[in-house]
């Protein structure tokens, strides 16, 4: 599997053979572009996380972006360990408010969890098909964020890693740590600080003076 911290390239959806006939794609590129495919989510379209990572709600400098980097890698081992039967939005939902919870203490309310756990499940099955246009398409929407052709704001967006080369296979993300004020923008979607709530769990003290072990609520 390929590591999150070093995400792969995102060259050729088909590879051709010195015939120039389209070979199916192997299982080895299949994975390495679903790979792909989690780390720019979680870089491009989970903007709770984003924030999370820039507030440093997951520790300090650079331990929220490592947990990023770890819950790429956790999601791919989530995919490749559940049944296809289980595996579905709901379950992935679930998955990513826990890691949340667990991770940077945030319950994520809005609504976006599960518009990232779609994107995810879609995702997945089109590179599963062969698919690999979406995935080209976000790289290169993210290479363009980098390179500020559209003027968007992509603080907290960086793996570390060494700096992407174009025209070669093993492409990586090059690290920066960005900080951001206000509002974080990704895209047309600009989530507001207000609608994630950061909650930390307090210990609970009964009659007799005992602190209660309080667990984290599962949603």
């Amino acid at each position: 599997m390929a590591t999150a911290a070093n995400p792969p390239a995102a060259p050729q959806s088909v590879i051709a053979s010195q015939s120039g006939v389209p070979l199916p794609p192997t299982p080895q590129k299949i994975q390495s572009k679903i790979d792909l495919a989690i780390t720019l989510t979680l870089h491009l379209h989970f903007p709770a996380l984003t924030l999370a990572v820039q507030n440093s709600w997951g520790g300090p400098s650079p331990m929220s972006a490592q947990k990023r980097d770890w819950f790429a890698g956790a999601i791919s081992d989530l995919f490749a360990t559940t049944s296809e039967s289980t595996l579905d939005v709901e379950y992935v939902e679930e998955f990513l408010l826990q890691v949340m919870s667990d991770e940077f203490e945030v319950e994520v309310d809005d609504g976006s969890v599960e518009t990232t756990a779609a994107r995810l499940i879609g995702l997945r099955k089109e590179c599963l098909r062969g698919n690999f246009r979406k995935v080209d398409e976000m790289w290169q929407e993210y290479r363009r964020r980098r390179e500020g052709k559209e003027g968007a704001n992509v603080g907290g967006l960086y793996v570390q890693g060494e700096e992407v080369d174009q025209d070669t296979d093993g492409e990586s993300v090059d690290g920066e740590d960005q900080e951001d004020d206000g509002d974080v923008a990704m895209g047309d979607t600009v989530v507001e600080t207000e609608k994630i709530r950061k909650e930390r769990i307090e210990p609970e003290v009964d009659e007799e003076g005992f602190t209660k072990v309080v667990g984290r609520k599962k949603r």
